[in-house]
């Protein structure tokens, strides 16, 4: 029996050497031109894809792939839904102004309706009201409102979260338009002549007077610190710490891991500024209770509803809250899940800044 060859198969069919394989395979790979490589990186080292153009090292590829990606996701992000996503957040905005406009046309004629007795608050009896404290609150609320929008500004889904934000706003003004409309707490002042203006019968000038206070709330936005008299009534439940727990929870939620110090901060300033419109006077105990256990109760359940996956969403015990269905159009182009809290300059220039808060953005991750 003759010995097996090892260029030549069983069937007699020659084999080719492994070394001359290799070499035609090698050169093989090396001469056959790619197509989708060519149509995105040209001889100079310039990629362009879908109209993105942007530099590729040669020598370092994957940094290069990562920054096609960006650019192709930031340019699909600004042409495809730049104008689905700031139609949303303009109608979200829009939903947040009415529900607080009708706060404040509430109050205007609530003020004539409310009794003058107020009600006993446990508090009230320990600590005397320190009126001064309300501008305190104010401040602090202001100050909330400050840190938490410029996290909006910075965040990378900036469109999103603040969309987010004005929409929780508007379902908490909302209910507590209802809540004004239907009962009437007398205010929580003790001195209530010398803060609160005086209650004026149904005239022939009714109607102006009701106008001006209006126009009044409008322009101050709510605030009343530095007016000498306010309108009373609009106790249950505190607008004020609506403002101070959605700025709160959205520092919490929409924070790089890395600034858990700013978390450690907005805790102390969101509860000395609820703390300090009780101790002002202007809100019972129950008020600021109430509004912080509503309005944490909603904001998580909206954030847990719409980070389901989106087949799930509608099969969810939370889509049959009342106010699933009304955000729903808003979240449908919103990927699943919680967003990454990565951060980048809102706008196209200068370059340094860009440079600048990537650094940053790496340092907090």
């Amino acid at each position: 029996m003759g010995g097996h060859r090892r260029d030549q198969s069983d069937s007699n069919v020659p084999l080719r050497p492994v070394s001359e394989s290799g070499a035609e395979t090698n050169e093989s790979m090396q001469m056959t031109p790619n197509p989708s490589l060519n149509s995105v990186v040209s001889t100079r080292g310039m990629g362009i894809c879908n109209g993105v153009s942007i530099n590729i090292d040669p020598i370092d590829p994957e940094p290069s792939s990562m920054r096609l990606e960006k650019a192709i996701e930031h340019q699909g992000m600004f042409s495809n839904s730049e104008s689905s996503e700031g139609l949303k957040t303009f109608t979200a905005f829009l939903c947040l102004m009415l529900s607080a406009f009708l706060n404040f046309f509430l109050l205007t004629v609530i003020h004539d309706v409310v009794p003058r007795e107020p009600l006993p608050d446990l508090t009230f009896m320990i600590i005397p009201q320190q009126r001064w404290a309300w501008s305190v609150g104010d401040v602090l609320s202001t100050l909330s409102s400050v840190i938490a929008f410029t996290i909006i500004f910075l965040h990378h889904k900036r469109w999103v979260v603040l969309r987010r934000t004005f929409l929780l706003g508007a379902i908490m003004y909302g209910l507590r338009a209802v809540i004004l409309g239907v009962t009437f707490l007398p205010p929580s002042f003790h001195n209530r002549d010398e803060i609160c203006q005086p209650q004026v019968n149904r005239t022939a000038m009714y109607g102006m007077e009701i106008a001006t206070r209006f126009l009044t709330y409008v322009i101050t936005l709510g605030l009343t610190s530095g007016q000498e008299k306010i309108l009373c009534g609009d106790l249950m439940f505190s607008g004020h710490t609506v403002v101070l727990t959605i700025m709160y929870f959205v520092q919490l939620q929409y924070t790089p891991r890395g600034l858990v110090l700013l978390r450690y901060i907005a805790a102390p300033i969101t509860f000395l500024g609820i703390s300090a419109l009780v101790v002002s006077g202007g809100h019972y105990t129950m008020d600021v209770l109430i509004a912080y256990w509503l309005t944490s109760h909603v904001f998580w359940s909206y954030h847990q509803v719409f980070e389901m996956k989106k087949e799930e969403r509608t099969n969810a015990p939370l889509s049959r809250l009342w106010w699933f269905w009304l955000c729903y159009w808003f979240e449908a182009d919103v990927r699943d899940g919680k967003l990454t809290n990565e951060w980048n300059w809102p706008f196209e220039g200068p370059e340094k800044m860009h440079h600048i808060m990537d650094e940053i953005n790496r340092r907090l991750q």
